[in-house]
């Protein structure tokens, strides 16, 4: 009697996946929720057999468990706690300072300073191009191509795309850099274009289908990072390995943080706000863990 309350939630679980999966969309479903679930379920199930003193888990002490538990969640308070500095950190760094152009940054570097952390100012550039399914030749791009609806809300998602060039610089008049770049860390507006499915990227803006492939009236909801685009970049400029080659990276050499379209100190305010919460979210789990160690 006591499982029975599980069982019933699991098959619900299953119901809803199988639905999930049969829907025309299904391309856009991800299995991380139903996994979520199912780890859910599977953490109750052993907490009540140790409860009752059943089930394959008898031979694991109550307080082992949940010793193990607390420790769980310390490590992931204190994973938080990093994300929310390094947040905190951009941050601060939007909204204490007024950007320095990477010309600026290079010129202290010539005179011997030592890297400065803060926010540069410059344009993209990149050592190649790529063309964006909206026919934007671009640096790089993130786009989910969806079927077109009547209503003018999404359609179901037909691929997801992306694509980066090999190297990106930020350029400034007379200087540039390389820039480190991570696509999680990159933050542009969306935008949403019409494109034709069946053509091949190379085709470009001219939307022209390739013959034999069949042709699909589509829009791409696309972030992209135009060449030449004016951007902020929140890193430390460096020397690179090369005598007169500098590069933007961020802490500890990781990648810095590109931002398109956006006024840096509205940015700072946003990221502030999710340092906060990931601070919040880090106090929680450590309170979930001294109570699992007190119990």
């Amino acid at each position: 009697m006591a499982f029975a309350p599980l069982y019933a939630a699991g098959l619900g679980a299953l119901v809803v996946a199988a639905f999930a999966f049969g829907r025309k969309d299904a391309q856009a479903f991800s299995p991380r929720g139903p996994l979520a679930w199912f780890a859910l379920l599977a953490v109750m199930f052993a907490f009540v057999a140790l409860r009752y003193g059943m089930g394959p888990l008898t031979w694991v002490s109550l307080g082992a468990v949940g010793h193990g538990v607390g420790a769980g969640l310390l490590v992931g308070a204190a994973g938080l706690a990093v994300v929310g500095s390094r947040v905190r950190g951009r941050a601060d760094a939007l909204k204490s300072e007024a950007p320095r152009s990477i010309d600026e940054g290079v010129a202290a570097l010539r005179r011997g300073e030592t890297p400065h952390w803060g926010v540069y100012r410059g344009r993209l550039g990149a050592s190649d191009s790529v063309t964006s399914p909206g026919g934007v030749v671009c640096a790089f791009y993130e786009a989910e191509v969806r079927a077109v609806r009547a209503d003018g809300s999404k359609g179901s998602l037909l691929s997801v795309e992306r694509a980066y060039a090999p190297l990106l610089q930020i350029k400034g008049e007379k200087t540039e850099a390389a820039l480190s770049f991570s696509p999680r860390l990159m933050l542009a507006p969306q935008q949403t274009r019409p494109c034709l499915l069946g053509m091949p990227a190379e085709a470009g803006s001219a939307n022209v289908p390739v013959e034999g492939l069949p042709a699909e009236e589509a829009l791409s909801h696309e972030r992209v990072g135009k060449l030449g685009e004016a951007c902020l970049v929140v890193g430390e400029l460096r020397p690179g390995p090369v005598r007169g080659v500098y590069e933007l990276r961020g802490r500890q050499g990781g990648p810095a943080m590109v931002i398109l379209g956006n006024p840096g100190e509205s940015t700072g305010s946003q990221l502030s706000r999710r340092a906060w919460r990931l601070f919040a979210a880090a106090g929680g789990l450590t309170v979930a863990a001294a109570w699992m160690f007190a119990s």
